[in-house]
């Protein structure tokens, strides 16, 4: 039999695990969107006032660490199998941000 200590732990850690799997479902959302704009066109990445904070609702999620502890949780086995979890492979949404602002700088260059 659990004690209460050990009842509320696992708790937290269910709660963990449902909260990392929310966010992992938006930012697989947001990174599918950003992915189908970049092949439409690039221009709709800064015009579209929706589609642009989704960027950067990226960029924070991979720059203050979130990502990390994410892609941390899925390497311990703590996600379902069947979460759709692109964003968080290696190179994906590192690749897709660093190709966008390599795209910024040439079409600031262009200028």
């Amino acid at each position: 039999m659990l004690n209460f200590e050990q009842i509320i732990m696992r708790n937290k850690k269910t709660k963990r695990i449902a909260d990392t799997i929310a966010r992992v479902r938006k930012m697989e959302q947001y990174f599918d969107e950003i992915l189908e704009v970049m092949k439409i066109g690039q221009n709709i990445l800064m015009e579209d006032e929706e589609i642009h904070k989704k960027f950067q609702d990226l960029v924070t999620y991979y720059e203050n660490g979130q990502w990390l502890q994410d892609y941390e949780c899925d390497e311990r086995g703590e996600l379902p199998g069947d979460l759709k979890r692109g964003v968080l492979s290696e190179d994906g949404l590192y690749n897709l941000l660093s190709d966008i602002e390599n795209m910024k700088i040439e079409s600031y260059e262009e200028l």
